[in-house]
C-alpha cells in the first residue's frame, strides 16, 4: 500500500468537513501540516487528489473514488476497534441489525427476548438508517443483517429467505375501498395516495400492480416513514399500499384496514440479507438463521 492510514483518515475529514482547515482541526493537527500530509498522499499516488480551486478544494475524478473507499474504510475501522472493545470486555459479538424500507419494530422485543435465551453471546444493535439505503450500508459495513421485503439481489450479498407476506391497500376504516373483498388497481384512480419512497421500487406495487394497468392516482406524496402514513390514513389523508405485516400492529387495533390487491392477492417475500463473506460461523449467519426459526414458529 502507497498511502498509510493517516491519509485515509484525512481524505474522510476533508470530505466531511469540505475545507482544509476544518479537516485539521477534526484530526487535532495545523492546516499546515494537514497540507504536507495531503501533498506527500499525492506524492505518493503519482496524481491530484484535489484541484485547488483558490481556497477551496474540488475532488479529481480519481481523488473521488479515493474518497468514497475511505468513507468505507475508516468507519469499519472504527467500528472493529469499537466491537474489539466490547468482545474484550464482555466476551460478547455486536451485531448490526435493521429493516429495509419499513420502520416497523412491532416484533422486535419477542426476537430480542429468544436471541437473549439462545444466542447469549450475540448482542443485537438496531441501526434505523438501514431504512433506506439498506445494500449501501451492508457493503459499507454499517449494518450486518437486514430484514428485508422484496428481491433485493446484487453481488456479495446472500438473500435468506425467512418468510412470505403480501403487499395490501390500506385505507382508514370508513373509506368506501375499506370494505372490499380485494381492489383493482383502477379503484385509485381519484384517490390520494401516499408513499414511503421516491423512486418505484422492484418488485413492489408499482412495477406489478399500479403500472401494468395505467393507472394514475390523483395525487402522489412521498411520506418516508411507515408510522407517519398510517397516522395520516387514520386520520382520513389518502390510503397507501405497503406490507401488511409491517403495519399488521395498526390493522388489529383498528386504526387501519387491509384490502388484498387483486383477487389472487399480491404476495411479497421477506429475505435477511448479509455480506456472501461472512464465514459459515459468523454471528450475522446465526442471527439469520434464528430469525427464520423465530418467523416460522
Amino acid at each position: 500500500m502507497r498511502l498509510d492510514i493517516k491519509h485515509w483518515e484525512m481524505l474522510k475529514a476533508i470530505n466531511d468537513s469540505g475545507t482544509l482547515s476544518q479537516a485539521a482541526y477534526v484530526l487535532g493537527i495545523t492546516q499546515s501540516a494537514l497540507s504536507h500530509r495531503l501533498a506527500e498522499a499525492e506524492r505518493r499516488l503519482g496524481g491530484l487528489l484535489f484541484q485547488r480551486e483558490g481556497r477551496s478544494l474540488r475532488q479529481t475524478p480519481a481523488g473521488r473514488a479515493m474518497i468514497q473507499t475511505a468513507n468505507q474504510i475508516i468507519p469499519a475501522l472504527q467500528r472493529a476497534e469499537y466491537d474489539f472493545q466490547q468482545m474484550a470486555e464482555n466476551k460478547t459479538t455486536v451485531v448490526r441489525f435493521g429493516v429495509a424500507a419499513y420502520s416497523c419494530y412491532h416484533w422486535l422485543p419477542s426476537f430480542l427476548q429468544v436471541m437473549a435465551k439462545k444466542e447469549p453471546d450475540i448482542q443485537l444493535e438496531l441501526v434505523a438508517s438501514a431504512t433506506q439505503n439498506p445494500l449501501q450500508n451492508l457493503q459499507e459495513g454499517t449494518v450486518d443483517v437486514v430484514l428485508a421485503p422484496g428481491h433485493l439481489a446484487i453481488p456479495g450479498i446472500d438473500s435468506i429467505s425467512v418468510f412470505q407476506d403480501e403487499l395490501v391497500l390500506i385505507t382508514h376504516s370508513k373509506h368506501t375501498l375499506a370494505t372490499r373483498s380485494y381492489i383493482e388497481a383502477t379503484d385509485l384512480e381519484g384517490e390520494d395516495y401516499l408513499t414511503y419512497s421516491k423512486s418505484a421500487q422492484p418488485g413492489f406495487e408499482y412495477e406489478r400492480f399500479i403500472r401494468p394497468s395505467g393507472v394514475v392516482p390523483y395525487l402522489v406524496t412521498v411520506v418516508e416513514v411507515t408510522d407517519a402514513i398510517i397516522e395520516l390514513i387514520a386520520a382520513g389523508f389518502g390510503v397507501s399500499i405497503l406490507s401488511k405485516w409491517a403495519v399488521q400492529s395498526a390493522i388489529n387495533n383498528g386504526s387501519v384496514t387491509a384490502v388484498p390487491l387483486g383477487e389472487t392477492k399480491l404476495d411479497l417475500g421477506w429475505s435477511a440479507l448479509l455480506r456472501e463473506s461472512e464465514s459459515p460461523n459468523a454471528a450475522a449467519r446465526v442471527v439469520s438463521a434464528r430469525l427464520v426459526e423465530w418467523f416460522k414458529s
